[in-house]
């Protein structure tokens, strides 16, 4: 009776490492834009006293659609958000964050499922240009 136990768990081991490869890894929290939604987080940077300096953050949640904005230190230089649909010219959007050190933000939006949207951070500089991160990709 054992050998029959012992034949028949070989070729069922050996099944089920072949289906575990064929599947596909799902995407962890974070990773970019997915079908099923994307949580990104930007680091923002303020270069007004001549360096770089971490001025906070901003981040899309997925679940509920929510932009959060922290801003770190160096009061006087709001943080805030810029998003736009992914693709599509001259429909930005802007999230006003706080001032003060240790505020934070948060903005509840209704975007479609599934759709893919840019998202930066920005630093707004009086008399100059703002300063900017890069754009990220999120999905909503």
């Amino acid at each position: 009776m054992r050998r029959i136990f012992k034949a028949a768990a070989t070729p069922l081991a050996a099944l089920g490492a072949v289906c575990a490869l064929a599947m596909p890894a799902a995407a962890a929290p974070g990773d970019g834009p997915v079908a099923m939604g994307s949580n990104e987080r930007v680091n923002v940077y303020d270069y007004s006293n001549g360096y770089k300096d971490y001025a906070g953050y901003v981040q899309f949640k997925h679940k509920g659609d929510w932009f959060h904005t922290y801003r770190q230190k160096s009061p006087g230089n709001r943080i805030y958000v810029q998003y736009d649909k992914d693709g599509v010219d001259d429909q930005r959007k802007t999230i006003e964050g706080g001032l003060n050190p240790g505020d934070r933000t948060k903005r509840n939006t209704n975007l479609p499922e599934g759709t893919v949207y840019n998202i930066r951070g920005c630093v707004q500089v009086d008399w100059a240009s703002d300063y900017c991160s890069g754009w990220q990709k999120f999905t909503a």
